[in-house]
């Protein structure tokens, strides 16, 4: 697995304007997908990125908070993961993609 290239202006600093799916005092929830291969098919399903809350700006969570639960849920994936996406500034922008390998 590896990080998607970050955009030439980013700054790890920086929160994420991710869309949430819940929020409340102790954690956001950010909205994402995951592509993976599971028995020789392809899959995708949408699932929650849950930050605490101490790890955000507000409702934004901060970019290292973000990647390390996109990472938990990489590594809990039931077959090959793909790719893991969120809803980044009202785009999909992707989190983590498999390393393809060539022979």
């Amino acid at each position: 697995m590896t990080p998607a290239p970050a955009h030439p202006d980013f700054r790890p600093s920086h929160c994420v304007n991710a869309e949430l799916l819940l929020s409340t005092p102790l954690t956001v929830v950010v909205r994402a997908r995951l592509s993976f291969i599971v028995d020789g098919r392809a899959e995708v399903r949408e699932i929650a990125l849950v930050i605490p809350r101490s790890r955000c700006e507000g409702d934004h969570p901060y970019w290292p908070a973000l990647l390390s639960a996109a990472t938990e849920h990489w590594h809990r994936c039931p077959g090959s993961a793909r790719e893991l996406a969120a809803n980044v500034d009202g785009e999909w922008q992707t989190l983590l993609t498999a390393q393809t390998t060539t022979h």
